[in-house]
């Protein structure tokens, strides 16, 4: 059974300069109407499985009476949080916990100043509380790490300090670049990102703990994502079905043709099948891309969706970014390939998908 990645919410507590701007900052809560549609319609689609993310999923008014739904009409669930909050809602939780998978903590730095200079003062020891009341209440939980220059130094500590404190496993993900995360000096080039994942791999046969990275770093697979495979798909804080919730994290202004459809206005099964054909178009659109000749920086595969899908046009102002010249729209895949993915991207889009 496949999982539903539901952005409760684009408001968040923290506000960290690695993460995409449409995911916080914002104030919008998913309606508890469009939450209906999912828990009547995703299971007949084989999904079996949500996870809650944001935003700061816990900050929704509703939370309480989403995992009620949820539960009761027998979907499993996970959850990402900052830990924050975690003390004053894990009750809500724990009176759901034989359908809860796991919770995910987002940790980014295996040392107090570390952590705190990207999420702000006090938010490791908050995180570290958090780890505290899942041990002590028996709630399983693993730690996603968002790798970039502030941290890279501290992967082997993380594990260490993830193993010791009781956690399942831990994932690494690379940095989705930004302004921001330019302008802060978080960003890694692609040859450290890939030294990056060396050091992730050595650290796999380090220890006990689950070690893994999330798809994104270079690889020679074309689609190693689930949400390409139509084993996961993303439905943000609107409502709106999207292909995942990376390329939804992008402000407002970076396109819309990630979105399948609007929940507000049609079934789950109608969006999901356009979704459908839609990523089956891209695959087709990125296997003719790799035969007329990948750039250098292609094989990253997430940042390959971003340039295509009209998400990384900050760039364009910036051509000596180090990132600059990969995918569809650099000057290295050549402007004739480029012109035919954007053609194939624009026929992929349906009106419908960019209501709101």
């Amino acid at each position: 059974m496949g999982t539903v990645v539901i952005e409760l919410t684009n408001r968040c507590n923290l506000s960290c300069g690695h993460c995409l701007a449409g995911r916080h900052g914002g104030g919008e809560m998913l309606p508890l109407a469009i939450f209906a549609v999912l828990v009547r319609e995703a299971a007949g689609a084989g999904f079996g499985k949500f996870s809650f993310t944001g935003g700061e999923p816990t900050l929704h008014p509703q939370l309480g009476e989403i995992l009620r739904m949820t539960h009761a009409a027998g979907y499993r669930f996970g959850m990402v949080t900052n830990g924050w909050t975690f003390p004053a809602i894990y009750g809500k939780i724990l009176a759901y916990a034989d359908r809860l998978s796991h919770i995910t903590f987002s940790l980014d730095g295996a040392r107090r100043e570390t952590h705190d200079a990207l999420r702000g003062p006090g938010s490791f020891d908050r995180l570290m509380k958090a780890f505290s009341i899942c041990v002590a209440t028996g709630i399983p939980f693993t730690v996603n790490m968002t790798v970039n220059a502030r941290n890279r130094g501290e992967l082997g500590e993380a594990a260490g300090l993830v193993q010791d404190l009781g956690g399942r496993g831990l994932r690494f993900g690379p940095l989705m670049i930004t302004p921001e995360s330019r302008r802060r000096g978080l960003d890694l080039s692609p040859e450290e990102l890939r030294e990056a994942a060396g050091s992730i791999r050595a650290l796999a046969g380090q220890f006990a703990l689950a070690i893994g990275m999330a798809p994104g770093f270079a690889t020679d697979d074309l689609f190693p994502c689930d949400p390409l495979a139509m084993r996961e798909m993303n439905v943000d804080c609107r409502g709106n079905l999207t292909k995942c919730c990376h390329l939804s994290g992008h402000p407002e202004e970076s396109g819309a043709d990630d979105r399948a459809g609007w929940l507000g206005e049609e079934s789950f099964a109608a969006a999901f099948e356009r979704l459908r054909a839609a990523n089956e178009a891209f695959r087709a659109a990125k296997i003719r891309h790799q035969a007329a000749g990948f750039s250098n920086l292609d094989g990253f595969p997430c940042w390959y969706c971003a340039v295509a899908h009209g998400k990384a046009g900050w760039l364009d102002g910036e051509p000596q970014h180090p990132w600059a010249a990969s995918g569809p729209r650099g000057a290295a895949a050549g402007p004739a390939r480029a012109e035919r993915l954007i053609t194939i991207q624009a026929k992929q889009a349906d009106p419908r998908s960019t209501t709101l």
